[in-house]
């Protein structure tokens, strides 16, 4: 075959023929890098691929020893290596397929795939390579393992590893005889950012707070992210839990400065949750759980802060978790009711609404408090579930009410913002109103503040939706969190609630009166109508009545009712 450009050979006119043409043109067009060597180690021939994989020309190719596409030691040790196969050594890379690391002319080296076979022509003993640049298998591979073991979005240590290198760190803790301290730490506001803003925020801030924690803790830590917000740390101790609660210390004060995201300026803090081994576990999964109640305690007393763990913290834990297994039964025996409490004119007196509150009856147990149970089921999730019995049960009532004659108004029923940033709750509220055959305008829904400032799509939808379904809309406890006007009225609210802790200052503080009195001109001016909570005297009645507060509701008006005590105090008045 005659040499061309296209064909490096340092013998071209070795291949005779039609079939050594072809032979030719395979060898050429291969993918993979093709060499053939001699029992020395020179290159005889190679293909075009070679040339690409390795950076070299064919001139600086042929005629060289093959050594040269190798990183050292490799190169060294190769012409022996050669020599002692000859001559009848041992046998490591002929015939086997393993991944090698090559030399590109540049000096990077890079993995290779390579199979070695030999053969002989003309008396010569040959030996053909071919090999596969592997770099992106690798990187891949390496991806793999990366993610097997450590979280993609931080580059923290995730769960699973993380408690295999606490186990293993305890356990050198057995041999020194020194304490060992884990670090459970949840970020305070993050779930509202991840609300407000959107995922792709959310996950800038987790990987730039995960920065900065890295940064605060010594060598020989170890931080992981074990959840959305959560990360744990685990600390050698130099001088009992003092050492614990400086390293918390410098992870909140980390956090001080605020973030820049996209212009944003966001702000998060953190609740810590510290214990230590062997005193309070003996187990990695041990430690790692008191750590967590430790922090679940911080977030109870308002976050921002570090607790270290002890018994009581645990028998408060486990009551919770009681308390949490009844709830669920709770769920599925339909052990809860509705109470209302009334509301009214304020220049009228006169019954134009009514609140439904949740209670709950527990069989031997008796009804208890919503302060009890509510923030349990808010924690784990179970109020979406729960609203959802609420609003059918309310609507349920309230149809009955009018349908006796006894009373025609709307029903209010507190949406929790899990279930009402749900895609379906309009279509749940909808099929709801048909099931029960309550118009649309005797359903109010009550939603917080922070429900409200939530810039997701999702929300501003639900509320279009409902406005066009002819249910009202209500803002509850306005005033103790961050309103904008313009979220106001662009989600269209019906009604603002005026909280009860300002209610409860009247008429004697003049900081409440004034609070009131802005928030009923802001009403006034979005043409919407306003109900003070906690109505309980007189004298609040008339302050409210003077500002023009259409609506109150409180024990001094009617105290929440069951069903069947509502309809006999109606049946009363009338």
């Amino acid at each position: 075959m005659e040499n061309s450009e296209d064909t490096v050979a340092a013998d071209p006119d070795q291949w005779d023929g039609v079939d050594s043409a072809l032979a030719g043109a395979i060898f050429d067009a291969a993918v993979d890098a093709i060499m053939v060597i001699n029992a020395r180690g020179i290159l005889q021939a190679a293909n075009r691929a070679t040339e690409q994989t390795f950076g070299f020309s064919a001139d600086e190719l042929l005629g060289k020893n093959i050594s040269m596409l190798m990183p050292a030691p490799h190169a060294e040790a190769h012409d022996g290596y050669l020599d002692n196969y000859c001559a009848g050594g041992e046998r490591k890379v002929i015939g086997i397929g393993r991944e090698v690391m090559g030399r590109r002319k540049d000096g990077v080296c890079f993995p290779l795939h390579l199979s070695v076979g030999e053969f002989q022509r003309d008396g010569q003993r040959l030996f053909v390579g071919i090999c596969h640049d592997i770099s992106e298998r690798r990187k891949f591979t390496e991806r793999i393992a990366f993610l097997a073991a450590y979280d993609g979005l931080t580059g923290c240590a995730n769960r699973h590893e993380f408690i295999q290198g606490l186990a293993m760190a305890m356990e050198a803790c057995e041999v020194s005889g020194r304490q060992l301290a884990v670090l459970f730490i949840d970020l305070d506001g993050f779930k509202q950012i991840n609300d407000n803003h959107g995922h792709r925020v959310g996950d800038r801030l987790l990987k730039l707070a995960a920065e900065r924690f890295q940064k605060s803790l010594r060598d020989g830590d170890m931080l992981g992210r074990v959840g959305g917000d959560e990360f744990v740390a685990s600390i050698m101790l130099e001088s009992g839990a003092e050492t614990a609660e400086r390293v918390a210390a410098r992870l909140i004060e980390a956090l001080k400065e605020p973030f820049v995201i996209d212009t944003r300026v966001l702000s998060v803090s953190a609740s810590i949750g510290i214990s230590l081994y062997p005193d309070h576990g003996q187990s990695a999964d041990e430690v790692m759980n008191e750590a967590d109640i430790a922090m679940y305690q911080a977030k109870v007393e308002g976050g921002a802060c570090i607790r270290l763990f002890d018994q009581a913290l645990r028998e408060r834990s486990e009551r919770v978790y009681r308390l949490l297994s009844r709830l669920r039964k709770a769920i599925s025996l339909d052990q809860f009711e509705l109470h209302y409490q009334l509301q009214f004119d304020m220049q009228t007196l006169q019954p134009c609404g009514m609140e439904a509150l949740l209670r709950w009856r527990d069989g031997s147990n008796g009804l208890v408090a919503p302060d009890q149970f509510i923030p349990v089921a808010q924690e784990y999730g179970l109020m979406p579930a729960i609203g959802r019995w609420v609003i059918r049960r309310a609507c349920r009532d309230n149809a009955a009410l009018i349908e006796a004659g006894l009373m025609d108004v709307a029903v209010a029923v507190n949406i929790c913002a899990p279930l009402f940033s749900e895609a379906g709750f309009v279509a749940l509220v909808r099929q709801t109103l048909r099931d029960s055959g309550l118009p649309a305008e005797r359903l109010e829904l009550e939603i917080t503040e922070d429900v409200a400032m939530n810039a997701s799509a999702q929300v501003l939808q639900t509320s279009v939706e409902l406005h066009e379904a002819g249910v009202r809309l209500a803002m509850d406890d306005f005033g103790v969190g961050f309103s904008s006007l313009g979220r106001l009225k662009q989600l269209r609210f019906d009604k603002l609630k005026i909280d009860r802790s300002f209610v409860s200052g009247l008429p004697g503080n003049p900081s409440d009166q004034a609070i009131i009195q802005a928030i009923l001109g802001i009403a006034q001016g979005l043409g919407m109508r306003t109900v003070a909570e906690g109505v309980e005297t007189e004298a609040q009645l008339a302050l409210l009545q003077e500002g023009g507060c259409s609506q109150g509701q409180g024990f001094w008006f009617a105290r929440p009712m069951p069903l069947a005590e509502l309809i006999e105090w109606l049946r009363a008045r009338r």
